[in-house]
Protein backbone atom coordinates (compact mmCIF):
# COMPACT_ATOMS: atom_id res chain seq x y z
CA UNK A 1 0.00 0.00 0.00
CA UNK A 2 1.33 3.47 -0.80
CA UNK A 3 1.88 5.68 2.24
CA UNK A 4 0.56 8.98 0.86
CA UNK A 5 -0.21 10.92 -2.28
CA UNK A 6 -0.39 14.59 -3.17
CA UNK A 7 -3.82 15.99 -3.97
CA UNK A 8 -4.33 18.81 -6.45
CA UNK A 9 -5.05 22.20 -4.88
CA UNK A 10 -4.89 25.67 -6.41
CA UNK A 11 -2.84 27.51 -3.78
CA UNK A 12 -1.70 25.05 -1.11
CA UNK A 13 -0.64 21.40 -0.83
CA UNK A 14 -2.93 18.61 0.31
CA UNK A 15 -2.06 14.98 0.94
CA UNK A 16 -3.99 11.80 1.49
CA UNK A 17 -2.11 9.42 3.79
CA UNK A 18 -2.88 5.73 4.27
CA UNK A 19 -2.35 3.04 6.88
CA UNK A 20 -3.69 -0.26 8.06
CA UNK A 21 -5.11 1.73 10.99
CA UNK A 22 -5.44 5.39 12.03
CA UNK A 23 -2.11 5.61 13.88
CA UNK A 24 -0.35 4.42 10.71
CA UNK A 25 -2.27 6.96 8.62
CA UNK A 26 -1.26 9.76 11.03
CA UNK A 27 2.37 8.56 10.75
CA UNK A 28 2.17 8.55 6.94
CA UNK A 29 0.83 12.14 7.03
CA UNK A 30 3.85 13.13 9.14
CA UNK A 31 6.18 11.50 6.60
CA UNK A 32 4.40 13.42 3.85
CA UNK A 33 4.81 16.71 5.71
CA UNK A 34 8.58 16.29 5.97
CA UNK A 35 8.92 15.18 2.37
CA UNK A 36 7.08 18.34 1.30
CA UNK A 37 9.37 20.52 3.46
CA UNK A 38 12.66 18.83 2.48
CA UNK A 39 11.97 17.94 -1.14
CA UNK A 40 12.28 14.26 -0.27
CA UNK A 41 15.97 14.31 0.68
CA UNK A 42 17.36 11.59 2.91
CA UNK A 43 17.07 12.07 6.67
CA UNK A 44 19.45 10.25 8.99
CA UNK A 45 18.25 8.82 12.31
CA UNK A 46 20.73 10.60 14.58
CA UNK A 47 18.32 11.40 17.42
CA UNK A 48 14.98 10.29 18.79
CA UNK A 49 12.10 12.66 19.44
CA UNK A 50 9.01 11.94 21.52
CA UNK A 51 5.84 13.97 21.04
CA UNK A 52 2.44 14.14 22.68
CA UNK A 53 -0.76 15.68 21.37
CA UNK A 54 -4.23 16.15 22.87
CA UNK A 55 -7.45 17.55 21.50
CA UNK A 56 -11.20 17.35 21.87
CA UNK A 57 -11.59 15.37 18.63
CA UNK A 58 -9.61 13.44 15.99
CA UNK A 59 -9.46 16.39 13.61
CA UNK A 60 -7.89 18.55 16.29
CA UNK A 61 -5.57 15.69 17.21
CA UNK A 62 -4.29 15.45 13.62
CA UNK A 63 -3.86 19.23 13.33
CA UNK A 64 -2.15 19.40 16.73
CA UNK A 65 0.20 16.51 15.94
CA UNK A 66 1.25 17.89 12.56
CA UNK A 67 1.52 21.43 13.95
CA UNK A 68 3.86 20.15 16.68
CA UNK A 69 6.00 18.57 13.97
CA UNK A 70 6.04 21.82 12.05
CA UNK A 71 7.17 23.55 15.26
CA UNK A 72 10.01 21.02 15.64
CA UNK A 73 11.16 21.95 12.14
CA UNK A 74 10.79 25.73 12.53
CA UNK A 75 12.14 26.17 16.07
CA UNK A 76 14.46 23.23 16.66
CA UNK A 77 15.41 22.84 12.96
CA UNK A 78 14.72 19.10 13.13
CA UNK A 79 13.83 16.97 10.14
CA UNK A 80 12.14 13.72 11.13
CA UNK A 81 11.11 10.33 9.75
CA UNK A 82 9.99 6.84 10.79
CA UNK A 83 7.04 7.92 12.93
CA UNK A 84 5.41 5.52 15.36
CA UNK A 85 2.06 6.84 16.55
CA UNK A 86 0.02 5.38 19.40
CA UNK A 87 -3.44 6.58 20.37
CA UNK A 88 -3.52 6.74 24.15
CA UNK A 89 -7.24 7.54 24.15
CA UNK A 90 -9.67 8.90 21.59
CA UNK A 91 -8.35 12.42 22.21
CA UNK A 92 -4.61 11.92 22.81
CA UNK A 93 -1.60 10.35 21.15
CA UNK A 94 2.09 9.83 21.65
CA UNK A 95 4.60 9.55 18.85
CA UNK A 96 8.25 8.81 18.42
CA UNK A 97 10.34 9.75 15.42
CA UNK A 98 13.96 9.70 14.36
CA UNK A 99 15.85 12.47 12.65
CA UNK A 100 18.52 15.11 12.70
CA UNK A 101 19.07 18.84 12.48
CA UNK A 102 18.39 20.38 9.09
CA UNK A 103 21.64 20.73 7.13
CA UNK A 104 21.51 23.05 4.12
CA UNK A 105 24.40 21.16 2.52
CA UNK A 106 22.53 17.83 2.61
CA UNK A 107 18.82 18.62 2.78
CA UNK A 108 16.91 20.26 -0.03
CA UNK A 109 14.51 23.10 0.55
CA UNK A 110 11.02 21.98 -0.34
CA UNK A 111 7.93 24.08 0.22
CA UNK A 112 7.70 26.39 3.22
CA UNK A 113 4.71 25.02 5.12
CA UNK A 114 3.17 27.78 7.23
CA UNK A 115 0.45 25.79 8.91
CA UNK A 116 -1.96 22.87 8.99
CA UNK A 117 -5.56 23.52 7.96
CA UNK A 118 -8.92 21.98 8.81
CA UNK A 119 -10.07 22.78 5.27
CA UNK A 120 -10.61 19.58 3.20
CA UNK A 121 -9.78 17.43 6.25
CA UNK A 122 -10.94 13.86 6.15
CA UNK A 123 -10.30 11.07 8.65
CA UNK A 124 -11.51 7.56 7.85
CA UNK A 125 -10.94 4.70 10.27
CA UNK A 126 -11.15 1.40 8.40
CA UNK A 127 -11.37 -0.34 11.81
CA UNK A 128 -9.24 -3.21 10.55
CA UNK A 129 -11.61 -4.23 7.75
CA UNK A 130 -10.36 -1.66 5.24
CA UNK A 131 -7.37 0.69 5.03
CA UNK A 132 -7.60 3.88 7.07
CA UNK A 133 -6.70 7.27 5.65
CA UNK A 134 -6.41 10.93 6.52
CA UNK A 135 -6.52 13.90 4.20
CA UNK A 136 -4.98 17.19 5.26
CA UNK A 137 -4.19 20.55 3.69
CA UNK A 138 -0.93 22.38 4.38
CA UNK A 139 -0.84 26.18 4.02
CA UNK A 140 2.18 27.21 1.98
Amino acid sequence: MKRYELIEHMADIAIKAYGDNLPEAFAAAADGLFEIMTGGTDIEAKRNVRLEAKSIDREGLLVGFLSDLLLQFEVEQLVLKDFEVTFERENSLTATAHGERFDEKRHAHGYHVKGVSYHMMEIVDGKGTAPSHVQVLFDI
